[in-house]
């Protein structure tokens, strides 16, 4: 059969011929064509049908009872939504599937595409109590790149239509909840919600209730955890409407699986997922104030130590807005404002990735750095809105989700489309009961995340049952006990195969007029791993495995824009929203600054690593005192500060350097630069072109390679320190042509100005002040000039003449040599210049009177020599790195100073009576 005509037939039979052809491949053995992975994996579900199931049942994975499998249909065909695909996915090999797994993974490495667990995300509730409590308080773990499955989850978009509206009734439903227990409360008046399921919930924010319907927002974005039962029914797992995260991951997975599989993606009639985000951004837009007529949004997050730090910036660029934090902003006059270089400017709207209780110290949680103290009275006076409004997170309480038949019917005055996982609350007798005597058949689980994670009773010890029980007797309000779902089974890429494992979508919703809109995708998870990989936790710690989400059409789909609606009659579309001053922002001045200087530092770091090694080789390794690899190695050390280093005459050359490029928490080493240089990158994500982050991953990737081999004798770490130095060197260059010339550009370029002019001056100081021999001295000095990228410009210049005044004419004095002093102070004083505002005449006038300095300079006395040192020469190093440092203090002083920290007021008083 050609490959046309069994298209044509997977689409008229649905996938039956497939299965067909699946199995006459396996009976062929070794004489035939090779069965495809997709055909492998369909033979062994047709196997499990066969031999352990009815006719009619539903699929099942490797070893667990009957679920239903996304792929194949219990009558032995493709399900419909795949149908369009098999054509190509028919050709998926082994080999394939091997390479597109490590593509994947270089893709999401270039990206940064991060997630970093939280301290809170491996501790249950059925641990101790002394470890929840602590838990809080231990240290952050390291990101770790997120995970990605190759093959898509595929859905029919008939089959989509019919989950949609069940997602959006969901989401209206649950605004209307909320907006009812902070207003006139008549679901706790009459008794339809229980009054402890709410009063004693960290996310019920008195200070918000009764607040005026006029400035009450709806809520914004709602996200929803969906899994199947063993008959194919779509139940809700849980609701999220705190700070919803994994959009920004569900379009960073659709970027990456579109790159690695071209082919399919561009023949798949695919619904899109960029109008949920133009929808997003509208919805911000329109959220704002009415008397906002430019409305300037933003978008509030905790920091890049955030579990979702990178859904956060990405969702930022996506949509367009500035990434703030809480200290970038502050309240002035009822108003909420952001700090930008010495002024303020109004916020509308802000977009919070911060629970509510952490948003306002004064009012919410006393002692929050992630708010803004006064937060809560602008909410209340309606001069900023806030999504998802304040206290949304009350609606994530799973004891809500048994109501929720009843209040639908009662609120909308319709059925509830999309049902709950059966849930019992323990505040009920009954229910309390019921969960003590099945618990080896339930999932416990909080009411709110801050208890520790949910739990199977299957998988707990006999201590951690006794433990758990005794919770739930003690306050079983703060406890649900739920089903299991079986969970369908979606294909899933492990090494050459694919296997079933369980699959669990987050869908996502978003304000669009009136009601919602649901995103044509979302965010699949599967497990890893069986039960052995997150023990009693019910997923796993680290955000598991992800698939991108496809909903497929079997005709072309149009592809519309998100459309504009009026904010009220009468009043003129919403087009656009105030141009947005992030790079404004003291703290985002500082993280570029730093970006700018750590690249500088590394960089020239490098270059001096890899001159040291050219004359290492040169020389035989001949490492006598005073003699010039002597003097490289430990300008290394004296440049770098990465004391004692090669100070101690017992460290050896090669571990040194390695310990240069590897070890990043070792103050002043190149590596420790580079980890500096990415975690300053990452506070600012939304600044940065892309390329970044690819160039940061290959650097990475020569490093991991060298920490590899801790056998190399020297050639690894040449080729590791020159892919690192090209990836630097290329980075400068993205920066260079890619980023506006905004006042962050202007700070960034500042800083590499500075540190390059530091770096040159701290390398003469510890290699030319000194007198040595005349082949010594010519070694060393060609070596300054090689790390100094300036060898080739001496030597067309100076035309073989030597000495110290041509090498300090070059590096210091002269204005038109890109490396020199003199030409990164006119940098510096070009950037300050163009700098809004132009507040910093101090740093101005250090920048002259540092250039009056050089313009005095004397060459021929700064090179004379004197008991052996060129006293004159060292002293006039020494001072131009003082007014160097001083002039970096001025500039982070002027532009980069951060806001007082936010102090409690009773503890100020208290101490101010005790005194």
């Amino acid at each position: 059969m050609q490959l046309s005509q069994f298209r044509t037939a997977c689409r008229r039979n649905n996938g039956t011929v497939f299965r067909a052809r699946a199995r006459a491949r396996a009976g062929r053995g070794g004489g035939g064509h090779a069965l495809t992975v997709l055909g492998r994996y369909l033979a062994g579900a047709s196997q499990l049908d066969e031999l352990e199931l009815p006719p009619d049942g539903p699929a099942r994975r490797d070893t667990d009872g009957p679920v239903f499998d996304e792929f194949a249909a219990p009558d032995g065909s493709v399900r419909r939504g795949w149908v369009p695909l098999m054509g190509r996915l028919d050709e998926f090999t082994e080999t394939n599937l091997i390479g597109a797994q490590r593509e994947v993974a270089r893709l999401l490495e270039d990206d940064g595409v991060t997630y970093i667990p939280s301290p809170m995300s491996s501790v249950s509730i059925a641990d101790d109590a002394a470890l929840i409590e602590t838990a809080p308080t231990q240290p952050l773990a390291s990101a770790r790149n997120w995970q990605l499955d190759p093959l898509p989850l595929v859905f029919d978009d008939r089959e989509w239509a019919a989950l949609e509206p069940a997602l959006v009734q969901r989401t209206e439903l649950l605004d209307a909840v909320l907006t009812d227990l902070y207003g006139v409360q008549r679901l706790l008046s009459g008794r339809h919600i229980p009054a402890s399921a709410i009063f004693d919930h960290p996310e019920y924010l008195r200070p918000l209730v009764g607040m005026d319907a006029a400035v009450r927002q709806p809520l914004f974005m709602v996200a929803v955890d969906l899994g199947r039962d063993a008959d194919g029914r779509w139940k809700a797992i849980s609701d999220r409407t705190q700070a919803p995260s994994g959009a920004g991951y569900a379009m960073a997975n659709r970027r990456v699986v579109s790159r690695v599989m071209p082919d399919i993606y561009q023949s798949a009639h695919l619904h899109r997922l960029t109008p949920f985000f133009q929808t997003m951004r509208m919805a911000a837009l329109n959220a704002a104030p009415r008397q906002a007529e430019n409305p300037r949004v933003v978008v509030l997050s905790p920091g890049t130590h955030s579990e979702t730090a990178f859904d956060q910036a990405f969702l930022a660029s996506l949509l367009g807005f500035p990434l703030i934090e809480g200290s970038d902003l502050t309240v002035r006059e009822g108003r909420v404002w952001m700090r930008v270089l010495g002024k303020l400017e109004q916020v509308d709207v802000i977009l919070r990735r911060v629970d509510s209780f952490w948003c306002d110290p004064l009012e919410l949680r006393a002692g929050s750095r992630l708010g803004v103290a006064g937060l809560t009275e602008c909410v209340r006076q309606g001069t900023v809105s806030v999504v998802n409004p304040l206290g949304s997170g009350l609606l994530e309480n799973p004891a809500l989700m048994p109501l929720l038949p009843e209040l639908c019917r009662r609120l909308l005055g319709e059925d509830l489309k999309l049902a709950s996982v059966d849930t019992w609350w323990c505040g009920d007798p009954l229910s309390l009961d019921h969960v003590v005597a099945h618990l080896d058949e339930l999932v416990v689980r909080p009411v709110s995340r801050g208890h520790g994670r949910s739990v199977r009773g299957g998988a707990l010890t006999a201590a951690q049952k006794e433990r758990l029980v005794a919770r739930l007797r003690a306050r079983p309000h703060s406890y649900v006990g739920q089903e299991v779902l079986p969970l369908s089974a979606a294909p899933t890429s492990e090494h050459d195969r694919l296997v079933r494992r369980s699959v669990v979508l987050r869908s996502f919703t978003v304000r669009n007029g009136d009601s919602y809109t649901a995103m044509f995708g979302g965010l699949g998870r599967v497990s890893t791993d069986h039960d052995k990989a997150i023990g009693v936790l019910v997923t796993a710690p680290d955000g598991g495995l992800s698939k991108d989400v496809w909903i497929v059409s079997p005709t072309p789909i149009e592809q519309r824009r998100a459309s504009m609606r009026l904010r009220q009659i009468g009043e003129p579309i919403l087009a656009h929203a105030a141009p947005p001053s992030a790079a404004m922002v003291p703290r985002v001045l500082s993280d570029l600054f730093w970006f700018g200087r750590y690249a500088e530092r590394a960089e020239d770091l490098l270059r001096l690593i890899l001159a040291t090694r050219s004359v290492s080789l040169e020389t035989d390794l001949d490492i006598t005192q005073g003699r010039a690899l002597s003097v490289l190695l430990q300008a290394i050390t004296h440049v770098s500060t990465a004391y004692p280093g090669f100070l101690d005459q017992t460290v050896t050359m090669m571990p040194e350097l390695r310990a240069m490029l590897l070890e990043r928490h070792r103050t002043g080493t190149a590596a420790q630069a580079i980890g500096s240089l990415s975690r300053a990158a990452q506070g600012v994500r939304d600044q940065l072109s892309e390329d970044v982050w690819m160039v940061l991953a290959d650097i990475d990737r020569a490093l991991a390679a060298l920490s590899a081999n801790p056998y190399d004798q020297g050639l690894q770490l040449t080729d590791a320190a020159e892919r690192v130095l090209s990836g630097l060197l290329a980075l400068a260059g993205i920066v260079s042509e890619n980023m506006v010339r905004d006042p962050g550009w202007y700070m960034l370029d500042s800083g590499r100005g500075l540190e390059r002019a530091q770096q040159v001056l701290a390398l003469l100081r510890v290699t030319v002040c000194a007198e040595r021999d005349a082949d010594t001295e010519r070694l060393v000095m060609e070596a300054v000039l090689t790390a100094t990228e300036s060898i080739v410009t001496f030597r067309r210049r100076y035309r073989g003449l030597t000495g110290i005044e041509p090498l300090t004419e070059l590096l210091v004095l002269d204005q038109f040599n890109p490396r020199s002093v003199a030409y990164q102070l006119k940098r510096v004083l070009a950037d300050l210049e163009a700098m809004p505002g132009t507040g910093a005449h101090r740093a101005m006038d250090l920048v002259a009177e540092i250039g009056h300095r050089l313009a005095e300079a004397d060459l021929s006395e700064l090179a004379m020599g004197t008991g052996g040192r060129r006293v004159a020469l060292e002293e006039f190093l020494a001072d131009l790195q003082a007014r160097l440092r001083e002039l970096s203090d001025t500039i982070r002083q002027t532009y980069q100073q951060p806001p007082p920290p936010q102090q409690t007021m009773w503890q100020s008083w208290t101490n101010e009576a005790s005194a």
